[in-house]
């Protein structure tokens, strides 16, 4: 049996094609269960010592955010959609654009230091008016 050299070049191009079309469908398929972190918190409290942030992969469908704890020493896995790692994000993406150390990252400032209380209400002057003029007369 005699193969024809046109022939054997066809079979060769479309085992070629095949073999590049399933790796780039396998490369960008999702497979569920292979994050980093299962699980989620919103936030944490205390001081933090480590950042760090994965962006999206073809193992995992979201942007996954992990902090270290200075009194724990434990990893935390932080929501990224919640207020705390929605602003984690865009520290770690701003260092990293501007090449600057992340650790500026963890000092978080306090809220509401700084800030005047507000004074409780009163009755409105209406009212006071009114129990005056009436006590004169």
């Amino acid at each position: 049996m005699k193969l024809c050299p046109p022939f054997v070049c066809e079979l060769a191009f479309f085992s070629l094609c095949f073999v590049l079309i399933a790796v780039r469908e396998s490369d960008s398929t999702f497979v569920p269960g292979r994050c980093l972190c299962p699980q989620t918190q919103p936030g944490v409290r205390g001081q933090l010592k480590e950042l760090t942030v994965y962006p999206k992969s073809p193992s995992c469908d979201r942007i996954t955010v992990i902090v270290t704890l200075k009194s724990t020493n434990d990893p935390v896995c932080l929501n990224p959609e919640a207020p705390m790692g929605k602003q984690l994000i865009r520290c770690w993406n701003r260092a990293q654009k501007l090449g600057r150390d992340v650790t500026l990252c963890l000092k978080r400032r306090r809220r509401g230091r700084g800030r005047q209380r507000q004074r409780p209400r009163h009755r409105s002057r209406g009212l006071n008016r009114r129990a005056a003029s009436s006590n004169s007369q």
